[in-house]
Order: C-alpha cells, then structure tokens, then sequence
C-alpha cells in the first residue's frame, strides 16, 4: 500500500513537471519569435516589396499609392499636395511615388481597404477624410473632423 502511494507521488511529481516544463518551453519559443523592426521613410519612391507593405499595414499605417507617368503636367502640384499629407501624418501613413505607365493614386488601409482617390479634387480636407475612412490607428485630425 505504501509503494503504490509512493509511486503515485512520483508519477504525479513528473506529469506537474512535465506539464510545467512544456509551458516553459512554449513561452520561450512565443518571445523568440518576433517579427524584425523595418525603417521605412514617411516617403518612398520606388515600388514597396512585399514584406515592406505588410509590415506597414501589420503596424496600423496607410499606404498612400501614387503612380504618375514621366510626361504629367499636374502631377508635380499632386505630388507637392501628398507629400505634405505624408509628413503631416507621417506617424500614421506612408506615401508611395513611383514612375509608372498610368497615372493612378488610391489609399490602403491596414483592414485590406482600398479607396481611390483617381476622380477625387486632390485637397487636404478631401485626403483626410478618405484617409480617416480607412485608417485603423487615427490622428487627432480624425477624431475631431465633422461627419
């Protein structure tokens, strides 16, 4: 009788630790897995890779996508127009300019939201209000704008 309660000690001794060494090393395989910082300008004026994108997104950001062509006319106003949007809400958002085929400008919001902007009169209340529709993390701007 005394084996037997002996031996139920030690088995449940080593199912408690068992249990606890496995939470261990789960937890420390959980903290080891983080993904890399990335230092990506408020403005960027090349294609963003893949990684870059979602990194951005994953962080609460809006990708601004700008495409113009090399012969536009107004596109040195609009580029004027979104950088200063970029810098003013550089904490929140990421313009993206690059030389393209056709011209085209849209906003991405980090919910996998896209809006163009293409057919929009480009001024700063009208940027803020798309930006706000799709932007997860919101600066003082769009809590306090009128609906």
């Amino acid at each position: 009788m005394m084996r037997e309660s002996i031996a139920a000690i030690v088995i449940g001794a080593i199912m408690i630790l068992s249990a606890a060494g496995f939470a261990l090393n789960s937890a420390m395989n959980t903290a080891v897995v983080q993904t890399p910082e990335m230092k990506i300008p408020t403005i960027v004026t090349k294609q963003l890779t893949t990684e870059e994108a979602v990194y951005l997104l994953r962080s609460g950001k809006v990708i601004i996508e700008y495409y113009y062509t090399e012969n536009c006319t107004d596109c040195i106003d609009k580029k004027a127009i979104l950088e200063s949007f970029a810098q003013r809400m550089s904490d929140f958002a990421v313009l993206q300019e690059v030389g393209a085929n056709d011209t085209s400008l849209q906003i991405v919001g980090s919910g996998g939201k896209i809006v163009s902007l293409g057919n929009m009169t480009l001024n700063d209340q009208n940027l803020i209000d798309k930006f706000c529709d799709v932007a997860i993390a919101q600066p003082s701007e769009c809590l306090m704008r009128e609906f």
